[in-house]
């Protein structure tokens, strides 16, 4: 096992989440002749990635988990896959080093082993593999998806998140965030003096939910056709013939890196969060009630 940390913790939260993908329900109208290959597998990997180095994560057929993993160089996979088409090759991953660092690829395995790329104009299979990861200090992760959805918590590095229409949850991250993703929602819970660098989050129509804690110092600049909540004052312009049609700035604390939150018609969420709030509350979708 790598890195620091704890056993218990580390493989209790990933029995939660092999639970929860072996648990959801079947497509509606599917055989029973169907139901027996569904049953999920796992598979593992362990690979050696330097620290300053980047691992980038492409899974276009399912979601990605990731948490903390230590301070060794070295990067866990684990692959909950799911056969639904057993006519189809299954699902697997690849990886492929280069000077950047590593990358690593969800997609059909070949005869030979290694994943084959899809052929043009042939669709996606109904396989499914979500992935938990586990990434060192130092390690810079670009992750993306398609329609799965995103789970980063507790990185100790930069990171670089990317989806087609799945949804974002990010907090305790300490590093550079960027997050963009097309129609899907973004959640974000920013730690204080994590970094220098411009954070930049971007939608086309999904949401963007940004918390920030009380001793924050940046400089947000928000631009949206949608709507714009804050807890911070903020200086707008409206041009009603442009899309974007706001324009807004707000130096929070004493002002500092630029935050930008862009969206064409999303609605945008800036929010403030005392030292003493629950961080398992930032991590709630917006809009859903703090428990009692």
């Amino acid at each position: 096992m790598i890195g620091r940390v704890a056993l218990a913790g580390r493989w209790g939260w990933l029995h939660l989440v092999l639970l929860a993908v072996s648990l959801s329900p079947l497509v509606a109208g599917e055989s029973q002749q169907a139901q027996e290959p569904w049953k999920p597998a796992t598979r593992q990997w362990i690979e050696t990635v330097a620290a300053g180095k980047r691992l980038k994560l492409v899974n276009p057929h399912g979601d990605i988990h990731v948490r903390f993993g230590g301070y060794e160089n070295k990067v866990e996979i684990v692959a909950t896959i799911q056969r639904l088409e057993e006519s189809l090759p299954g699902l697997t991953v690849t990886f492929r080093r280069d000077e950047a660092g590593l990358e690593a690829t969800v997609g059909p395995q070949a005869p030979s082993g290694p994943a084959a790329p899809a052929a043009p104009g042939t669709s996606k299979p109904r396989d499914r593999a979500d992935l938990a990861v586990f990434v060192p200090k130092g390690v810079a992760l670009h992750a993306r998806t398609e329609g799965g959805r995103m789970d980063i918590k507790g990185l100790e590095s930069d990171l670089d998140a990317e989806s087609v229409k799945g949804e974002i949850r990010i907090v305790k991250v300490k590093g550079r965030v960027q997050a963009r993703s097309e129609r899907g929602n973004i959640a974000v819970t920013l730690e204080t003096g994590a970094t220098r660098e411009s954070q930049e989050f971007s939608t086309r129509t999904g949401d963007i939910s940004v918390h920030l804690w009380e001793d924050a110092n940046l400089t947000a600049r928000i631009a949206t056709s949608g709507e714009i909540s804050t807890d911070f004052s903020l200086q707008v312009e409206r041009n009603r013939f442009e899309e974007p049609g706001k324009h807004a700035l707000a130096v929070i604390g004493k002002g500092g890196p630029e935050l930008s939150l862009a969206s064409k018609r999303g609605n945008i969420h800036l929010l403030w969060l005392p030292r003493h709030f629950k961080r398992d509350e930032a991590e709630k979708p917006a809009g859903e009630a703090p428990s009692k």
